[in-house]
């Protein structure tokens, strides 16, 4: 099974914010491990000992559609790549990949939000499932 860590700089949102990352958290969980890590930016190096495969999420990453997303967490797990972590709105510059959700700036909460989202659409396209929802 992968496992999937995402990294941020804060986890405290409002109560909307935090029941859709429970969702998508709950929802991801009959396909991967998840875990939510909160760390300062100056903490990040400690914070990645073991990361396995990062990939840092920001405005200026690299832009994908879900299908090529998905394609991508496929073909990591298929190279038998089992974690993957995320690095969400902090610099790394030794993340072998980056990715953009949006070109526009967005706040930490609803960036998670967002980003778990499109993982668990990759999810559902990789099994072949709905996931327009």
């Amino acid at each position: 099974m992968l496992t999937l860590k995402i990294l941020m700089k804060d986890t405290s949102s409002p109560a909307y914010y935090r029941q859709a990352v429970e969702e998508y958290t709950k929802r991801l969980g009959r396909y991967c491990n998840l875990s939510l890590e909160t760390v300062k930016e100056s903490d990040l190096e400690a914070a990645l000992a073991s990361p396995g495969y990062m990939i840092r999420v920001s405005q200026k990453g690299r832009q994908m559609d879900s299908v090529a997303f998905a394609q991508q967490l496929d073909s990591l797990a298929t190279q038998g790549v089992s974690k993957i972590t995320f690095i969400l709105n902090m610099k790394y510059p030794d993340a072998q990949d980056s990715l953009s959700l949006t070109t526009i700036s967005l706040e930490d909460p609803l960036h998670l939000v967002a980003l778990l989202e499109q993982i668990y659409r990759s999810f559902r396209i990789t099994n072949g499932e709905p996931y327009h929802k």
